[in-house]
């Protein structure tokens, strides 16, 4: 069986989408660990995140967190920068449902 270039291009279409999120994702993780690393680290380290004793209960919060610290320190981190570090400390140490707003 044959399929039409139409076929085709639809299909190809909807792979490069589906794959389009994780591989922006990536990007993003990769970004928020290097803002992280040259702006965060020096103060914060592994000890400082996630524990027993954990404050943080949501993504909103932890977004809230990020974006009062960048202002406070002078940062001029733009939405971008700050979801950027949001997605990094999730993945790497929070585990939040990533659906929450």
């Amino acid at each position: 069986m044959r399929i039409n270039s139409f076929a085709g291009g639809v299909a190809a279409c909807l792979l490069i989408a589906a794959l389009a999120p994780a591989a922006a994702g990536a990007e993003n993780f990769w970004r928020g660990q290097e803002l992280y690393a040259d702006h965060c680290d020096a103060c914060h380290d592994s000890l400082t995140h996630p524990g027993k004793e954990q404050k943080v209960k949501s993504l909103i919060e932890l977004r809230e967190r990020i974006a009062s610290w960048a202002e406070h320190t002078g940062l001029n981190w733009g939405s971008g920068d700050i979801d950027a570090v949001l997605h990094y400390l999730n993945k790497s140490y929070y585990h939040f449902k990533d659906r929450e707003p």
